[in-house]
């Protein structure tokens, strides 16, 4: 399952980083993140490494958090059902073999089984295509609240190119001192603990509605 969870966390940073690049683009700007030690300094250029902006996100680990567990939980009813068929359909052979039911009785509990294990896999795919769906709803989510905290983060204009690099995908080197992933994650989790401390109990999506 780390496997698989590590598998979910890749395609949702490409993900995140297709968002990001196609927003700025939209606004005619470019994305990418490298940090400039002055703020005077009109023409700095900043460099966010998104893989671990995201993986350092808040947000993304309580949403990634309760997706995997939806995921488990998909799975194991999905194989303990599977498990079922197959010990109902091996107990059918053994008793028709053993004459212990007539053919008529055999061939109506294969018809039963081969309809349940088709609705098996009628549910599987369904619930293959809403997981699909909450992963696209977490990668929106996250992309939408990043997006919105870099222009807050630069509202005062300092940087005038941001450039997002997911590993050595687009960016092959960055002085350190262009980075400011960390403070760009900082700021995130402050405003998503204080927003989520600060939500009502009983309404789950607030905490998340917020951090945009």
């Amino acid at each position: 399952m780390k496997k698989s969870l590590i598998l979910v966390s890749k395609a949702v940073i490409c993900a995140v980083a297709m968002v990001l690049t196609i927003a700025c683009n939209q606004q005619g700007t470019t994305t990418t993140v490298v940090n400039s030690g002055s703020s005077t300094n009109t023409d700095a250029i900043a460099c966010v490494y998104l893989d671990s902006l995201i993986n350092g996100y808040d947000l993304y680990n309580d949403e990634m958090t309760k997706f995997m567990a939806k995921q488990n939980k998909y799975e194991q009813d999905l194989q303990s059902k599977g498990k079922s068929l197959e010990r109902r359909a091996m107990e059918l052979q053994q008793n028709y073999e053993k004459r212990l039911i007539t053919p008529t009785r055999a061939q109506e509990i294969q018809q039963q089984l081969a309809t349940e294990q088709q609705k098996l896999m009628q549910t599987q795919e369904q619930q293959s295509m809403e997981l699909a769906d909450d992963q696209a709803q977490i990668m929106g989510r996250v992309a939408d609240s990043i997006k919105n905290y870099i222009n807050i983060f630069n509202a005062d204009k300092r940087f005038k190119l941001i450039i997002t690099s997911q590993g050595y995908s687009t960016l092959l080197y960055a002085d350190p001192a262009l980075d400011i992933t960390k403070q760009i994650l900082n700021g995130l989790n402050d405003r998503y603990r204080g927003n989520a401390s600060s939500a009502p109990a009983t309404n789950n999506n607030a905490d998340t509605t917020k951090a945009k």
